[in-house]
């Protein structure tokens, strides 16, 4: 029986880390959850590459699931080690660049309507 008022996405971060394998210089991304509100999507990246500049829509938490990145902001960088969470207002530019194989959960949320 499932009960509406929450969805189990995933058990362990074993199942969560298995969702989508790194690929040879390749940055690759995955929704693995749509609800009211968030969307959860995996990201995974060889070391050396970078997810060019952009902006998102609402405020997202990025988590580092394992490996290393540098999340960039204009001129400033940000040290990601695995374990690491940051959180990025809406329309803010950024940019990440994996510093060894790298897999990111992305947690994009959605504005209270006013």
């Amino acid at each position: 029986m499932t009960d509406p008022a929450f969805t189990l996405i995933t058990g362990d971060r074993t199942e969560l880390l298995g969702e989508l394998a790194i690929e040879a210089r390749a940055v690759r991304t995955r929704r693995i959850f749509k609800g009211n509100g968030v969307t959860l999507i995996r990201l995974a990246l060889d070391a050396g590459t970078v997810l060019k500049e952009h902006t998102a829509a609402a405020p997202i938490l990025v988590e580092v699931l394992s490996g290393h990145a540098t999340m960039l902001f204009g001129t400033e960088a940000i040290d990601m080690p695995a374990g690491a969470i940051i959180h990025i207002e809406a329309s803010i530019p950024h940019s990440v660049e994996a510093i060894t194989p790298t897999q990111l959960l992305l947690t994009h949320t959605a504005r209270p309507a006013r």
